[in-house]
């Protein structure tokens, strides 16, 4: 999942941004962020929906190799989470994280609902890789580019795109991807020139999850119907790391 402005140009304060290893610690901010950023709007409390970015960011972790945070004067300011076909797991608590952070969404039925939806979007998710041949390595998929609100007009963003595509370009990586949907900058992807593998329109979720297909890892999972109503288009971008760092370079 990737969200991400084109206003993020340019550094507008004093204040040098940076970008580190992610520490365990950093933990509260990138639930803090997901949660404003994909909040759960039936939620009135805010506790569901809070367990529900829990729930993301860990699932991303347990297939996470890379993580870099972006930070300004102390502050967190973005992250990138990144999946590559070796190397050691950045985060091997994650799972047992995950797995506990579902046990208590399961004890409510919001809690329960929320979870169902968001299992079958990442089931979704994975059939299209599948049907898109992204299943093959050596690719390296960018599981979560998140830019804070507060980032906005520092460049940062920018700095964590080129942070990744250099480290890809350094390890032999040749080309990478990503999912994201209508409710992020979509069209940045577009800017940036790298090609839509897939897309989903959400007027179209409900029947390609209901299409039959050999061992789907899509299925009903308890999901209510209401998930169906004005759901987000969603799209898998691929790109070139050597073309991705040349358009960098001219920008």
């Amino acid at each position: 999942m990737a969200e991400f402005d084109l206003a993020d140009k340019g550094q507008t304060s004093r204040q040098v941004p940076s970008i580190r290893p992610m520490a365990w610690s950093d933990m509260p901010d990138l639930v803090k962020e997901f949660d404003r950023t994909w909040r759960v709007e039936e939620d009135r409390d805010g506790k569901v929906s809070q367990l529900s970015a829990e729930h993301f960011i860990l699932a991303y972790l347990t297939q996470t190799t890379r993580a870099r945070i972006a930070c300004m004067g102390g502050r967190f300011m973005g992250v990138t989470l990144l999946r590559e076909c070796q190397g050691p797991l950045s985060f091997p608590q994650a799972q047992a994280c995950l797995e506990a952070v579902d046990d208590t969404l399961n004890s409510t039925p919001l809690g329960r609902k929320t979870l169902a939806s968001a299992r079958h979007w990442q089931a979704t998710e994975v059939r299209l890789e599948e049907e898109t041949g992204l299943t093959t390595p050596p690719q390296a998929e960018l599981k979560l580019f998140l830019v804070s609100d507060k980032a906005r007009g520092h460049g940062i963003g920018r700095m964590l795109w080129r942070d990744t595509l250099s480290h890809l370009d350094r390890q032999g990586v040749a080309d990478f991807y990503l999912h994201t949907d209508s409710s992020c900058d979509v069209g940045y992807y577009d800017h940036q020139g790298m090609t839509c593998l897939a897309e989903l329109g959400g007027k179209d979720y409900a029947a390609f999850s209901q299409r039959p297909q050999a061992d789907s890892q899509v299925d009903s999972l308890g999901v209510d119907p209401t998930f169906f109503e004005g759901i987000d288009d969603i799209f898998i971008y691929g790109g070139r790391v050597r073309e991705q760092l040349e358009r960098c370079g001219r920008s």
